[in-house]
């Protein structure tokens, strides 16, 4: 057996590229299925026969034929900005957008995504279903700098914000995503304050 440690960097590499482009040519073939056939009439057996891999290599790269035409990633963060968010100093809600926000500036992909979930809604549950899981992932990293009643309220508040921005059309522009994710975290708070003051000055 070839120990790790006498694998040569270039044949990583080499393996790395391979397993990248295997990624995509999935996710590819099941795109291409998905939009001429739906999601119903496709099957994981199909998108393998296009690419010329079994379905155990398959399931080594996406759970499901809905995750391989969204090209839904495992996590949406990258471990060097899961250490940046470890070692911040201050408020956890504005460290945490650096983090979510890093991964809004690939607009392109957010786009396709975006486009795909409308053309095809029946990739709406699993979107979701991903959604949760990122959210899940998040709130457990929060959970290593606050309690996990202050975990689960910051990531709400900025996954509430990344929802407002990117319907109201604001997460479009050449400003860093973490920036505008942060003002979307100020619209909210504003917005609840003002509903909040008429009530206490009312009891008042």
């Amino acid at each position: 057996m070839t120990s790790i440690e006498n694998v040569h960097p270039e044949t990583c590499g080499r393996r790395e590229r391979k397993k990248q482009q295997t990624r995509q040519a999935l996710h590819e073939a099941a795109l291409e299925l998905v939009e001429a056939q739906g999601l119903d009439h496709t099957t994981v057996e199909q998108i393998c026969q296009a690419v010329d891999v079994s379905p155990r290599t398959f399931f080594n790269y996406f759970p499901s034929k809905a995750a391989a035409a969204l090209d839904l990633p495992d996590t949406a963060m990258p471990p060097e900005g899961a250490e940046a968010f470890r070692r911040a100093e201050g408020d956890l809600v504005p460290a945490l957008c650096e983090l979510i926000g890093s991964s809004m500036d690939d607009a392109r992909q957010r786009k396709r995504m975006k486009e795909l979930v409308l053309r095809r809604p029946e990739l709406m549950p699993a979107f979701a279903q991903w959604m949760g899981g990122i959210r899940e992932q998040y709130v457990s990293l929060v959970r290593e700098r606050a309690s996990e009643e202050d975990a689960v309220a910051a990531v709400a508040l900025t996954m509430a914000a990344l929802s407002l921005i990117v319907h109201d059309g604001s997460a479009a522009g050449e400003r860093p995503g973490a920036a505008r994710l942060l003002e979307g975290v100020e619209m909210l708070v504003r917005s609840r304050a003002s509903q909040l003051t008429p009530a206490a000055e009312s009891a008042a």
